[in-house]
C-alpha cells in the first residue's frame, strides 16, 4: 500500500469517526454542568461568605475539568491529523477559542466592577494580560476562576503544533505513543518529587518553585491529554491501545500522589467511563437532546458561568432560597452561554477564521 493510499484511508476513517461520534458533545455537556454545580454550591460561599450554605456541596463537580482534558486529547489529535499545514491548526484553534473568550472576559469585568464582587478586583494590567488566555504562564491572576484550565489547554496545543511542524503535518501513531510515553515518565517523576509539597494543599498556595515545575511539565494533567490521544487512536483503529490504559493509570496515580487517594480514585473512574464510551460504537444516553444542547454550548457556559452565577445567587437567594437561586443562576448562565455561543463561537469565530484564512492564502502566494 502506498503512502498516498494510506493517507486517504486514514482521512476517510477520521471523517467517519467525526461524523458518528456525537457522544463527545454529551460528555462535554456533563463536564460543563458538573463544573457549574461545583461553583454554584460550595465555591459560591468562598466569594460570598455570609450567604447561606447549599444543601449539598458538590465539590466533586470540579473533576469535570479532568473529563474536559480527556476530550481535548481525543479531539485535538483528530483535528491535527486533518491539518494540511501547521497554520491550519493555528487558525482552527485561535478562531475557535478567542472570540467567545474575549466576550466572557468583558462580561466578567463588567459584572465584577458593577457589583464589586469579592474578593478580587482586577486592575487594568491584569485584565490586559488576561486577554492573552495564557496569563497563568506568568503567574498573573485569572479574572475568571475557570481561566486557569485554558492556559493548560494552550500548552497542549503548542506541543501538538510542534509535532505538526516537525512531521510536516504527518503525525504517525508511533510518534504519539513514543511522545506520550516520555511525557508519562516525566509526569510521574515530577509528581513524586512535588507530592510532599502539594498533597493536601490548595494548588494556589503551593510554593512558587514547585508550582512552576508542575505547570511547565503538566504533571497532573498531561497524562489525561495522553490518554485522550491514545483513545482516539484506539477508536480509529477499532482496537484498544495498551498505552491508553497506562496513561489512565498514571493520571490516577499522579492525582493520588499530588492530592489524595480519593482524587486518584475519581480520576480513574472518569478515565474508565471515557474509555468505555470511546470504545463503544454508540452510547445512546449521551445523545439525548439536553446533553447534546449543553455539549454544544459547553465552552461558552464554562467560561461565562462563574462570576455571573455568583452575583445572581447572591442577589436572588433572599427571594427564592439558596436552591432556587442556583436554579435561577443556571437558567441565566445557560441563556447567556447560548448567546455567547451564537455570537462568539459561530458568528465572530467564522469571521475571524475567514480573515485568517485570507491572510494565510496571501502569505502562501507571496512565498
Amino acid at each position: 500500500m502506498t503512502r498516498d493510499s494510506q493517507g486517504i484511508e486514514k482521512k476517510l476513517a477520521n471523517q467517519k469517526l467525526e461524523r458518528r461520534f456525537t457522544e463527545l458533545d454529551g460528555l462535554r455537556g456533563i463536564a460543563a454542568l458538573a463544573v457549574v454545580g461545583s461553583h454554584y454550591t460550595g465555591a459560591h460561599n468562598s466569594r460570598y461568605v455570609s450567604d447561606p450554605p447549599p444543601f449539598y456541596d458538590f465539590t466533586y463537580g470540579a473533576f469535570g475539568v479532568q473529563l474536559f482534558f480527556l476530550i481535548s486529547g481525543f479531539v485535538i489529535l483528530m483535528s491535527a491529523t486533518r491539518a494540511k499545514r501547521p497554520t491550519d491548526f493555528i487558525i482552527s484553534r485561535v478562531s475557535r477559542l478567542y472570540p467567545a473568550y474575549w466576550i466572557s472576559l468583558a462580561l466578567a469585568v463588567l459584572v465584577i466592577k458593577t457589583f464589586n464582587l469579592p474578593p478580587h478586583n482586577p486592575g487594568f494590567l491584569e485584565i490586559l494580560a488576561n486577554t492573552t488566555m495564557v496569563q497563568r504562564w506568568l503567574l498573573i491572576p485569572n479574572v475568571e476562576d475557570v481561566y486557569w484550565t485554558l492556559a493548560i489547554e494552550m500548552q497542549f496545543y503548542v506541543l501538538i503544533l510542534v509535532l505538526l511542524l516537525v512531521t510536516r503535518c504527518n503525525i504517525k501513531d508511533r510518534l504519539v505513543v513514543a511522545g506520550s510515553s516520555i511525557w508519562l515518565a516525566v509526569s510521574v517523576a515530577v509528581s513524586v518529587w512535588a507530592g510532599p509539597s502539594s498533597r493536601g494543599i490548595n494548588p494556589q498556595l503551593v510554593d512558587t518553585p514547585v508550582k512552576i515545575i508542575l505547570n511547565i511539565s503538566l504533571a497532573e494533567f498531561g497524562p489525561l491529554f495522553c490518554a485522550g490521544m491514545l483513545l482516539y487512536i484506539s477508536r480509529r483503529n477499532s482496537i484498544l491501545h495498551p498505552m491508553a490504559i497506562v496513561a489512565g493509570l498514571v493520571a490516577a496515580i499522579n492525582a493520588a500522589v499530588l492530592h489524595d487517594l480519593q482524587s486518584g480514585g475519581i480520576v480513574l473512574g472518569i478515565f474508565l467511563v471515557f474509555l468505555l464510551v470511546t470504545m463503544r460504537k454508540e452510547t445512546k444516553i449521551l445523545n439525548i437532546a439536553p446533553l447534546q444542547w449543553y455539549g454544544k454550548i459547553s465552552y461558552s457556559l464554562y467560561i461565562t458561568h462563574a462570576t455571573l452565577g455568583y452575583v445572581v445567587i447572591h442577589f436572588v437567594w433572599p427571594y427564592v432560597g439558596r436552591t432556587g437561586a442556583m436554579i435561577v443562576a443556571l437558567v441565566v448562565a445557560s441563556l447567556v452561554a447560548w448567546g455567547v455561543y451564537k455570537f462568539g463561537e459561530v458568528y465572530l469565530s467564522g469571521k475571524l477564521k475567514a480573515l485568517m484564512q485570507s491572510a494565510q492564502r496571501k502569505w502562501l502566494v507571496s512565498k
